[in-house]
């Protein structure tokens, strides 16, 4: 009976883990708002650069400067053209653009870990 449960709990941690990889390879492609999980929790902000600061790497968003690390993913939404979706850079990042962003830590918010930009025209 023991080994059955060692084995059942082995295959779901396996299961855990192989879901959290698989999101995050195919994040780039998860239009905003929709990730599984992430999306409109403590983990992610959804709402519109207001500043961005080239000098620091920062943006301000949710009132607060989040530092754009060079591992902080940037991802162009390009669903609203019907496009697929394409790896983004810094410059990117404007006042005014709709973004969801992940933050590395749910509690500090203060670097982003991908940020995904809304794009709406070519």
């Amino acid at each position: 009976m023991r080994t059955i449960s060692l084995a059942s709990l082995g295959l779901l941690l396996l299961g855990s883990i192989s879901f959290a990889y698989a999101q995050k390879a195919t994040e780039i492609f998860i239009p905003m708002g929709k990730s599984p999980g992430l999306s409109y929790s403590n983990y992610t902000y959804m709402g519109k650069i207001e500043s961005v600061n080239k000098q620091k790497r920062t943006i301000k968003a949710d009132g607060r400067n989040i530092r754009v690390s060079r591992d902080t993913k940037i991802w162009l939404d390009r669903t609203a053209l019907k496009a697929t979706n394409i790896a983004g850079r810094f410059a990117d990042l404007q006042a005014g653009r709709q973004v969801e962003i992940k933050y590395a830590d749910a509690e500090r918010r203060q670097v982003a870990e991908w940020i995904k930009v809304k794009v709406t025209q070519p």
